[in-house]
């Protein structure tokens, strides 16, 4: 595969704040940006039920399945979801290159799925929340309540799906250092602009 040398990416789980850092270094280095969630919803509905079967299934999910299920088990789909998904991502980003320096941020940037894209490490960062920064942040939003209003039990559907996050993002951490690529935590020890300084120094942007 050939590798990518215009595209920067953002990997790591939710909130961490990578949209946050993609939007900034893309507003002050006059780059653009691409956040993988945003056509998430395109794409689950041009999967196809043969080769991309779970992102596929996404069709028909009901917030009771998706998190009252074991959480290793919606770890286990979650990454089978973003290997399923990135084909469509990279088409995506095949009509928007050759325009100057893009940013690429989302939870679905695998290392296993970037790394072959790569002219060095430099041109990828995960960043990753820490338990406690990604519950306080979650429950800082409102819609989450309205996700979970709909499963069986919601106390215990939002422990999953905090449970399951941080699962995700040690995992992700972890292939991300397997693979020398470097891993941004975020504690709120660091504001917003500190951590986007910090991405920016690793990309080499000045």
């Amino acid at each position: 595969m050939t590798v990518w040398p215009d595209v920067y990416w953002i990997g790591g789980s939710p909130c961490s704040g990578k949209s946050s850092i993609a939007n900034r270094l893309a507003a002050e280095h006059g780059m653009r940006v691409y956040h993988c969630d945003e056509p998430f919803d395109d794409h689950v509905r041009a999967a196809d039920p043969h080769t991309q079967p779970h992102l596929y299934l996404l069709r028909n999910l009901t917030w009771e399945w998706l998190f009252m299920r074991p959480v290793p088990e919606q770890v286990a789909d979650e990454l089978a979801v973003y290997r399923e998904e990135f084909p469509l991502i990279l088409a995506d980003l095949r009509s928007l290159r050759g325009a100057g320096p893009l940013i690429v941020e989302g939870a679905a940037l695998l290392p296993e799925l970037i790394v072959p894209l790569l002219p060095s490490p430099s041109h990828a960062i995960y960043v990753i929340p820490t338990r406690a920064f990604q519950r306080a942040t979650y429950a800082r939003r409102s819609w989450p309540s309205h996700l979970l209003a709909h499963c069986s039990d919601p106390h215990q559907a939002w422990q999953n799906w905090m449970d399951r996050d941080e699962q995700f993002g040690r995992q992700v951490a972890a292939e991300a250092r397997a693979v020398a690529l470097p891993v941004l935590i975020v504690d709120g020890q660091c504001t917003l602009q500190e951590n986007a300084l910090a991405v920016a120094a690793h990309f080499g942007l000045r």
